[in-house]
């Protein structure tokens, strides 16, 4: 826990605002493909619904805070002594990658699903985007740049990223059923398409509300876990918050992890409190990528942050 006084946790308040924004999703088709909801406060699961889909499912961009909370591990492991050398084989720094900085293309033939839709080399690819502003200047929403870090790590620890992952994050934290789609090289997809369940999206809510600390433990540096968490850019477009490394930041709430159709692990740090949503796509990578998600859908963190947040904030200012 982050802070030095404990907020004050009213089960009763906590388990009518869950209810509540299950009402809601019951009540509007927009949330149909909520796939279920996790609310741990303290270090206890306090609410757990599932709804819809398998348990461990893609959690799509939530898993660049797994790439990015991976290179914090690699760092501890002297495997990357400077976050401001090159993350080879890319030509841009570790830093400007993990804020999604480095300046090149992401639209047009350079957009994840045109990508995705190719046969050859998806790494060659992103590393020829063509360079729009100067590295390290503008925040530009970036899954070429996530896919650049799993290489990275890969080259740097001279080990497969899903071998590294396995041993030096999931294992500690108690995370066994797991799966990381690949590209056409067979490099796992640093920017998405990891797939856990709810309790282990919340462990990682916990290691990065604990600054890295595992029961007591440290896992990841607590200065490279609060880097994470901060703002090192104002962001932009999906979220429009500030972005960290892998993690979005909302100041008047804590920070986020977030992937499309749904995905949201939010960290509550005064609250002491992580909240769990996702979302079930049926995603098929293809090629050409396919879902089932319908038309006007919407994310269950849009009732959680309405209904939930306040109530768990509420007890933080107690």
């Amino acid at each position: 826990m982050s802070n030095s006084s404990s907020p004050v946790f009213n089960q009763k308040k906590v388990l009518r605002a869950c209810a509540e924004v299950l009402d809601r999703i019951e009540a509007n088709p927009a949330y149909e493909r909520t796939s279920g909801l996790l609310v741990e406060v303290g270090g206890e699961v306090r609410f757990a619904v599932d709804r819809r889909g398998p348990a461990v499912a893609d959690v799509f961009s939530v898993t660049k805070a797994v790439t990015a909370t991976l290179v914090g591990i690699a760092q501890a492991d002297g495997f990357v002594p400077d976050l401001d050398a090159p993350a080879k084989p890319s030509p841009h720094t570790w830093r400007q990658l993990l804020t999604m900085t480095r300046g090149c293309e992401t639209d047009g033939p350079w957009e994840l699903d045109a990508v995705m839709a190719r046969g050859d080399s998806w790494l060659e690819h992103w590393l020829a985007a063509p360079a729009v502003t100067d590295p390290g200047k503008k925040f530009r929403y970036d899954d070429g740049a996530y896919h650049l870090l799993g290489a990275a790590l890969t080259e740097a620890t001279r080990r497969p990223l899903a071998e590294y992952a396995a041993e030096r994050l999931f294992a500690p934290l108690g995370i066994e059923e797991w799966a990381w789609l690949t590209d056409p090289d067979g490099l796992p997809l640093g920017f998405g398409h990891l797939q856990l369940d709810r309790p282990a999206l919340a462990t990682f809510g916990r290691l990065w509300l604990d600054q890295g600390r595992l029961d007591g433990r440290e896992l990841l540096p607590p200065r490279y876990a609060r880097a994470m968490a901060t703002a090192h850019t104002t962001g932009g477009a999906p979220e429009w918050k500030g972005y960290g490394f892998g993690l979005w930041v909302d100041k008047s709430m804590g920070f986020f992890a977030s992937g499309w159709a749904g995905q949201h692990v939010l960290v509550l740090p005064a609250a002491d409190a992580v909240v769990v949503t996702t979302g079930y796509a049926a995603f098929d990578p293809g090629p050409p990528p396919t879902d089932e998600m319908p038309e006007g859908w919407r994310p269950a963190v849009k009732l959680v942050r309405e209904v939930l947040v306040p109530v768990l904030l509420a007890g933080a200012s107690s």
